[in-house]
């Protein structure tokens, strides 16, 4: 749940505005479908919506069903069955739930300020509660579990041009982006969500890495990288990539014992036979997207 940035920041910025707002969950699949369970499709009053669930036809859909959930203020449940079972697509059953301005969001602004809890919420009635513990995402027995996370964090050292494909590629998968470096070239980092800027390499160990998800040393200086590699062994970031030949990480890793380290992947990115900048990103994001899943 609002793992997405742009849905994330689309419901912020519907908040501000005061505007009410509907968001559809999937809450259960069955066969090959374009959505998985907690994906989220959000419209706001004024119409304009954050999210793809399905087809056209599914689209239109739940539109339908969300001005009608805004204007009953009840909770609503679409099973989107195939009717020709020869199509090959499958089942999908979604939650529809409005949330108003007048009533301070309710549920959906106790969600935001609940990161990394789970929200379980009754179908029937839409009644909630959160749990502390978190749980995968399942429907059971008409409630459904959710764990709560904001955008997926990934910190990027390095502002050169090489490193304006990542921060596109990241932004295209609703990853948040901040760019950390001693030398910052604001024209090729423009599209990032923050940077920051050092005097010197060693300030990074006085950072807190816990608002990030993963990261990628991009720098290129041997004087900084290892400092920054340092950093981030020390700290709880799920995902460690670091760009550069073979036998210079291979002697890094060995200097600071990160040979067993399992989040370290150095040099970075899948070996998909590609050395564009645009495929270097493509293979950085694809392997981050697979540690994140449990693939690697």
């Amino acid at each position: 749940m609002f793992s997405n940035k742009e849905v994330y920041q689309f419901i912020q910025k519907s908040i501000k505005q005061k505007q009410n707002i509907v968001v559809t969950s999937v809450i259960k699949t069955l066969g090959s479908t374009y959505s998985k369970a907690g994906s989220i499709f959000v419209i706001n009053e004024e119409e304009k919506t954050c999210g793809v669930l399905g087809s056209p036809k599914l689209h239109n859909k739940l539109l339908e069903l969300s001005k009608q959930a805004l204007e009953t203020k009840k909770v609503l449940v679409l099973d989107n069955i195939p009717s020709n079972e020869s199509s090959g697509h499958g089942e999908s059953k979604f939650f529809i739930q409005a949330f108003f301005y007048e009533e301070n969001y309710s549920l959906l602004q106790e969600s935001l300020e609940n990161t990394n809890k789970t929200l379980v919420r009754s179908i029937i009635d839409g009644r909630y509660f959160f749990e502390e513990k978190q749980r995968s995402i399942e429907l059971k027995e008409n409630l459904f579990y959710q764990t709560i996370k904001k955008p997926y964090s990934l910190l990027i050292f390095g502002a050169a041009a090489h490193v304006e494909p990542l921060i596109n590629m990241a932004n295209l998968l609703g990853w948040e982006t901040t760019v950390i470096d001693i030398k910052i070239n604001n024209e090729f980092v423009r599209n990032a969500d923050k940077t920051i800027k050092l005097d010197e390499a060693k300030e990074v160990l006085n950072i807190d890495f816990k608002q990030y998800d993963s990261s990628v040393i991009l720098s290129h200086r041997p004087s900084t990288d290892e400092v920054y590699l340092q950093a981030l062994a020390s700290s709880n970031i799920e995902y460690i990539g670091m760009m550069g030949n073979k036998k210079n990480m291979i002697r890094i890793k060995n200097k600071l014992g990160l040979n067993n380290d399992k989040r370290v992947f150095a040099p970075v990115g899948l070996d998909i036979g590609s050395n564009s900048s645009e495929s270097i990103a493509l293979s950085i994001c694809a392997q981050i997207e697979s540690k994140r899943n449990g693939k690697i």
